[in-house]
């Protein structure tokens, strides 16, 4: 191996370890709380091609069955940068029997959503004719909404994080018709936080709240990459889902622990979905590739969220303050893609696509911590072969949201109503290797 091969490669290995860690620090979501974000090659495309391009080791994300299909050893390194957009509008709040006293802000409130880096990194190495091995490094969930103090729907929430890494190990088989068959665990770190008001129970005034967990839990995956004709490939993969023990605590500030709340540990059960994935790409000449795509994700993981205090969290209503309840009831929903690759020369490659993402949210169970609707994808992309060994991915998505009506009402806290608006602009870069 040269001195340059050699250098990038160190680099790259440099480059994943900073990832891994940044990957700790923030995502943001696309339907549901999912980070689709792990391919700046497969950004281009909205995600269409997921299932059956092998073209570099990022691509390997979705299917693990592809990690079959190389031919040599290669690594892939890349980050996306989103931002998305999110402005509430026609607000109307108002106080219940515990919190009448308080004062809610009317009409509107801007951009709820924060900015996001999400890192990825991938690897194949090729073991002999038959045999490859490799490894994805992802956050494939993630959320970070965060309102004012004085937001009008902030008894309902306020902050809301949720930060997962995805470490999946795959080993895949190639036959000599060309059907390649991966297998393999996935490794995941969760971590959530939800902040919320909290009203005084004996009386005026309000305090804050932060009930937080996390944990390692693991699951597995399948896939299966075909080359059925020289010309056309399909492929069907399974991620399943992965069951989270959280253990954390519940921690107030100074005004609500001024207002009898005192802190405890908590624990929670989350559990992220499972989903499937199928596809099917087809090279019309030397020069254009046709991808289509589509996954379905059961979001009915997530059915009510229920923390567990190791106490009552307030002293002046003792026996009713030790667990924390909200109803999510969320369905099933599908991502579908269509996209086109075109093959310029052997310097540049291009490529586009377009995506529908449905919510897995009812609108009767929509909340201010994710005002999710219906997203519409459109996205662009380059390829730049730097040399025989490295290239360059860069793609571009705008996501377009419908409108979401959020509507909270109880007896004890209010009513909060509100229409949302949203879109999302997200940016990707990868650097890929081969050795």
């Amino acid at each position: 191996m040269s001195k340059l091969k050699m250098s990038c490669l160190w680099g790259a290995a440099s480059g994943t370890a900073i990832l891994c860690a940044l990957a700790t620090i923030g995502t943001a979501h696309a339907s549901g709380f999912q980070v689709r974000e792990t391919s700046g090659t497969l950004q281009g495309s909205s995600f269409a091609g997921m299932s059956t391009l092998s073209s570099d080791a990022s691509t390997m994300s979705y299917n693990p069955g592809t990690v079959g299909q190389y031919t040599e050893t290669t690594y892939s390194v890349g980050g996306s940068y989103i931002r998305p957009v999110a402005e509430a509008k026609n607000i109307q709040a108002s106080g219940g029997t515990v919190n009448n006293t308080q004062t809610f802000n009317q009409g509107s409130y801007h951009d709820m959503a924060q900015d996001a880096f999400v890192p990825n990194a991938h690897a194949v190495w090729k073991l002999n004719d038959k045999f490859n091995l490799g490894i994805s490094i992802t956050s494939p969930w993630g959320l970070v909404t965060d309102y004012e103090p004085d937001f009008a729907g902030r008894f309902y929430g306020t902050t809301s994080s949720i930060k997962s890494v995805n470490i999946k190990p795959v080993l895949a088989y190639r036959f000599d018709n060309g059907l390649s068959v991966g297998l393999g665990p996935q490794i995941q770190q969760l971590d959530a936080a939800l902040s919320r008001a909290v009203p005084n129970l004996a009386g005026a005034g309000e305090g804050n709240s932060e009930v937080s967990g996390d944990s390692i839990d693991a699951g597995w995956t399948a896939g299966v990459n075909w080359q059925i004709l020289p010309t056309t490939r399909i492929g069907v993969s399974y991620n399943s889902e992965v069951k989270h023990d959280l253990k954390g605590k519940v921690d107030f500030d100074s005004a609500a622990e001024a207002i009898s709340y005192v802190d405890q540990t908590a624990t929670a059960e989350v559990i992220t979905p499972e989903a499937i994935t199928f596809g099917i790409s087809h090279d019309l000449n030397d020069q254009w590739t046709v991808m289509a795509d589509a996954q379905w994700t059961n979001w009915n993981s997530i059915d009510t969220l229920t923390f567990n205090f190791g106490g009552d969290t307030n002293t002046v209503n003792p026996g009713v303050q030790d667990s924390s309840s909200d109803a999510y009831k969320w369905g099933s929903a599908w991502f579908g893609a269509l996209g086109a690759r075109y093959k310029h020369d052997d310097k540049w490659t291009f490529i586009g696509g377009l995506a529908f993402d449905e919510t897995p949210i009812k609108t009767q169970y929509r909340n201010v911590r994710l005002p999710d609707s219906n997203r519409y994808w459109t996205s662009i992309g380059a390829s730049y072969q730097v040399a025989d060994w490295a290239s360059v991915s860069l793609g571009y998505t705008h996501v377009f949201a419908n409108e979401a009506r959020v509507d909270h009402s109880t007896s004890t806290l209010g009513s909060f109503r509100a229409d949302y608006d949203a879109h999302v602009d997200i940016i990707a870069l990868q650097a890929n290797f081969k050795f």
